[in-house]
């Protein structure tokens, strides 16, 4: 399946309970390459294609927030590091 160029494809999850639904999954690489997010999941089509567009339309800012993100990682690490 494909949205505005963007792969997605319809997958079969089982809960808890035992009972089957389906789902719509992406996990297109270049739609994902300005954010922290490898793959991500949608109850409808219509919500995936939504997100989808979402991750389009947002690309400068999800941009601008992958450099915040790698300081905190490097921060949070450089403070929780045991130390001999």
């Amino acid at each position: 399946m494909e949205h505005r160029g963007y792969s997605y494809k319809e997958i079969q999850v089982t809960n808890w309970r035992d009972v089957t639904s389906t789902m719509y999954q992406c996990n297109d690489v270049d739609l994902l390459k300005h954010t922290d997010v490898s793959v991500f999941t949608k109850f409808t089509e219509k919500r995936m294609q939504e997100a989808i567009d979402y991750y389009i339309d947002n690309v400068e800012y999800h941009k601008s927030l992958k450099p915040l993100t790698e300081k905190a990682v490097k921060d949070f690490y450089k403070l929780n590091t045991i130390k001999d």
